[in-house]
């Protein structure tokens, strides 16, 4: 009886939670790119593994955004996908060629035909016709070279193979044209109507990439006339399933651009399953519909319910208000029962912004406590669904002929395996574990000094008010041992130093040493912004075409070379506005001397293709409603945020690649960070602080260069506890999803389990009954790839030091400058995805990468 109890128990789970996937599955349809931007960002708002809560959130933010079409929600092969310039209507080519005469009517995004919501549903349709010309034209090569005589010559062999490469790349462009636009839109206009008509598109376009994904006309034709290698696709046993991509003679005489895109193609198609019998592609799809769905409601889980719970006692309500006042706190908690009247009651929420906050600063560990078990248990119901994620990866992942979903995923990554993940974490953690067990003995002594009892060690709600506290106390100490110390005590704080317009004329001048590029802003007419509600009854522009306070920027960049692109900057909060920081393509770059079809000149504008991006950030908006958006003061975190956001932006507009599908961020997972933590790594920089980054708002007085240094040298303050927790973080990514996933029903641990036995192992704080894991909307967006973070910041510091610090001892000089840039764009950024990140590493640096850097900065 208790058998079929437990049995009839599971049913009913199981039951309705299909009942729940089924209906987010249906939502996913347009919401399902929100996961990769909303997910991590706000799963990881609970602090209190010492890991500062900015850098959570932005760690998360960037590479979600190289995703941007290439969604591997949806496996997009469309990033792979693609029509010979002959194939293409007019009408798509409007998708690709930038506008070229300035009575054009202005548009949306500055994308052509996009002046009202209800174009993006018909632009959707448009590019469902103009891709199927495409699938139907290679549908009938496909049907002709089974019928006709093999009569042709090498060289129409190596014309069609480029032929074929470039209708799979303009099928991949034409979707995610519009695609990537519905996205920016959906996530960013002020006008419900806009983001409506997004939605609209974006649930069109999402269907119809499953059909794309599914076309084996299109994986034949590649393997056919790229590859001459297709045997009726047959089965391959061999883990990651597939062939051994051997080429053969055409692929060989394609240029490395053409035969790395090829593989990279085949290499996606095969690893979502196409090179299986019909039966099984149909049983992964299905197995994919439900991993769609769980991670859809994982994610809304996190974005959606907020915790609510009462603090009570004078002295607890005491210490709240001391940090944040009843006022903010109003903003914070929305939705929340009443406050008591008498003092005696006060309701808080699993908010990130204020869990961190009051984690951060509040003296009281029964607050800090409180605050914390409350964040870390704010969302049960998202174990189960979890557990059912892990178990449908791996099953989806083992039909498709990987070992776990781990070795799936990183089968296109730098890595290469869960192996090499598991022998640089164990380094990693090795080389930081002393300054780790340091600054932990720190934090201790610390807690007794402060409460007066440490016996109980460090606990989670401990790490980041003694993390704050002690920083304070060294940035103090520093000032004191400075040997230009006067004696009188300085103004630590860097408060009032960091604007929106200093940060972008140290953009402007640091592109202009470093490359030799102008950054020039440019008005937007009203109809190319979306910033304001233009369809509301009650918008009544004064015809000029200027918006004040909007805050939304537009710069073009110019080489002596060309224009080489657009960057949006929307760096303000406003209703309706997605709330983290991202960097999101609106039309990748592409440059082509051919289109494959002899047809070269007459399509020139058609195959070069500049590209758009925006940089969409929530940064504090001005302190008077008067003044304009330009002269917001910023924390410093911010503008490191806001340069972390630059260097995405740089790395898709400095790229020049003959595929969109390999444009800037549009490379390996765990190498796309390294552009972004480089330019992170400026807004740190004493020598650019004091040059032009840091000016008093009031005074326009430089930073001075001890305070500069002191800035600097506070970013390594506890490195050791921050790079321990990645490491612990990155190994239970990695074991959930492993050979031997963490599920129950699979026979293994249970996440909870997991998450705790690696804390121990690591010494790192841990909570029991907690269930931090259950908001890490990470494991959803890098489900095996969360060590992708760490990895591309050696790489960061590795370059930052050998290219591009400056001297403490010796003024750098122009040439110096120039020289060390012009490195990493010609011998990096310019290859987006279309190199292997380990040659252009080696072609930067000079020599193969090492993480000597990364650890010179851990103090």
């Amino acid at each position: 009886k208790c058998l079929v109890a437990v049995v009839l128990a599971n049913l009913i789970r199981d039951l309705t939670m299909r009942t729940q996937i089924y209906l987010c599955s249906r939502r996913a349809l347009v919401n399902i790119n929100e996961l990769k931007y909303t997910g991590g960002a706000v799963g990881v708002g609970s602090s209190g593994d010492g890991l500062p809560a900015r850098r959570q959130s932005q760690m998360h933010q960037h590479r979600c955004d190289h995703l941007q079409i290439r969604h591997h929600h949806h496996h997009i092969s469309q990033r792979k996908l693609m029509p010979s310039s002959s194939a293409l209507s007019k009408s798509s080519r409007l998708y690709s060629q930038p506008k070229s005469t300035p009575s054009s009517q202005p548009t949306l995004f500055d994308l052509p035909n996009l002046s009202h919501p209800s174009d993006f549903t018909q632009l959707a349709n448009e590019a469902i016709r103009s891709c199927d010309a495409i699938r139907k034209d290679l549908a009938h090569s496909l049907q002709q070279s089974t019928t006709d005589d093999d009569s042709s010559t090498t060289i129409d062999m190596v014309q069609k193979a480029r032929q074929t490469l470039h209708q799979l790349d303009d099928i991949s462009n034409i979707v995610c044209t519009i695609i990537d636009a519905a996205e920016l839109c959906r996530s960013v206009h002020a006008s419900p109507q806009w983001r409506r008509g997004a939605l609209d598109a974006f649930g069109i376009l999402s269907e119809y990439i499953g059909s794309l994904n599914a076309d084996d006309r299109l994986y034949l034709s590649l393997r056919r006339f790229v590859f001459q290698d297709d045997d009726g696709g047959t089965e391959n046993s061999t883990d990651g399933g597939g062939s051994d991509e051997g080429g053969g003679l055409i692929l060989a005489q394609l240029p490395p651009e053409y035969q790395r895109f090829a593989h990279a193609m085949r290499k996606e198609f095969e690893r979502d399953g196409i090179h299986l019998s019909y039966t099984k592609r149909e049983e992964a799809r299905e197995l994919n519909n439900v991993i769609v769905g769980l991670e859809t409601m994982f994610t809304s889980n996190i974005t959606e319910k907020t915790k609510h719970y009462a603090v009570q006692g004078e002295e607890m309500v005491g210490e709240v208000e001391k940090i944040v006042p009843r006022h903010i706190l109003g903003q914070l908690v929305r939705g929340a029962p009443p406050t008591d009247n008498n003092g005696n009651n006060i309701t808080l929420s699993s908010d990130a912004l204020l869990t961190n906050t009051l984690l951060a600063h509040s003296p009281s560990p029964q607050l800090r406590k409180e605050v914390y078990l409350q964040s870390n248990t704010s969302l049960p119901e998202n174990l189960s669904v979890l557990d059912s994620l892990i178990r449908h990866r791996h099953m989806h992942s083992t039909l498709l002929g990987y070992k776990s979903h781990a070795h799936r995923v990183l089968s296109d990554r730098m890595v290469g395996s869960p192996e090499v993940v598991a022998e640089f974490l164990d380094r990693m953690g090795e080389r930081s574990k002393d300054v780790y067990k340091s600054e932990m003995k720190m934090m201790l002594e610390a807690k007794r000094y402060v409460e007066g009892d440490a016996s109980g060690g460090i606990e989670p709600w401990d790490v980041p008010f003694y993390t704050t506290f002690i920083k304070a106390q060294r940035q103090h100490q520093r000032w004191q041992e400075d040997e230009e110390w006067d004696g009188v005590e300085p103004d630590e704080s860097s408060s009032g130093y960091f604007t929106v317009e200093n940060s972008i004329e140290g953009m402007k001048m640091l592109v202009h040493e470093l490359f030799g590029i102008t950054m020039k802003e440019s008005a937007i007419p009203i109809e190319e912004r979306w910033d304001v509600d233009t369809t509301h009854q009650s918008y009544s522009g004064d015809g000029s075409g200027v918006v004040k306070g909007s805050g939304l920027r537009k710069f073009e960049f110019h080489h002596e070379e060309g224009p080489l692109g657009v960057m949006y900057f929307d760096l303000h909060p406003r209703e309706g506005k997605f709330v983290h920081a991202a960097h999101f393509t609106i039309r990748c770059g592409r440059v082509r001397d051919d289109d494959g079809n002899g047809q070269g000149q007459n399509n020139a504008v058609n195959n070069h293709q500049l590209p758009i991006v925006a940089l969409v950030c929530n940064l504090s908006p001005s302190s008077s409603p008067d003044a304009s958006p330009s002269k917001a003061i910023l924390s410093h975190s911010e503008v490191e945020t806001l340069y972390h956001e630059f260097g995405h932006g740089l790395h898709s507009l400095l790229s020049r690649t003959a595929f969109q599908h390999l444009s800037g961020t549009r490379a390996a997972m765990d190498f796309v960070e390294t552009p972004s933590h480089l330019f992170e790594t400026f807004a740190r920089d004493a020598s650019f602080l004091t040059r032009v980054l840091a000016r008093h708002y009031v005074t326009g007085v430089p930073m001075t260069e001890r305070r500069a240094k002191h800035l600097a040298l506070s970013h390594s303050d506890f490195r050791g506890v921050e790079v321990q927790t990645q490491i612990v973080h990155s190994k239970f990514d990695q074991a959930l999803f492993g050979e031997n996933p963490c599920s129950p029903a699979l026979g293994g641990y249970s996440s909870t389990d997991m998450f705790e036995r690696l804390h121990r192992e690591a010494g790192l704080p841990y909570a029991t009954g907690t269930h931090w894991q259950s908001r890490f909307g990470h494991l959803v967006t890098y489900g095996a790839g969360y060590y992708g973070y760490l990895y591309a910041q050696t790489f960061a510091a590795d370059i930052w030091s050998t290219c591009l610090a400056s001297s403490s001892t010796t003024p750098t000089s122009a040439s110096t400058v120039r020289e060390g840039g012009m490195k990493v764009w010609k011998g990096m950024l310019i290859h987006g995805g279309a190199k292997d990140p380990k040659e252009m590493l080696v072609s930067v640096l000079g020599r193969d990468p090492s993480v000597e850097s990364f650890f010179k900065g851990m103090s």
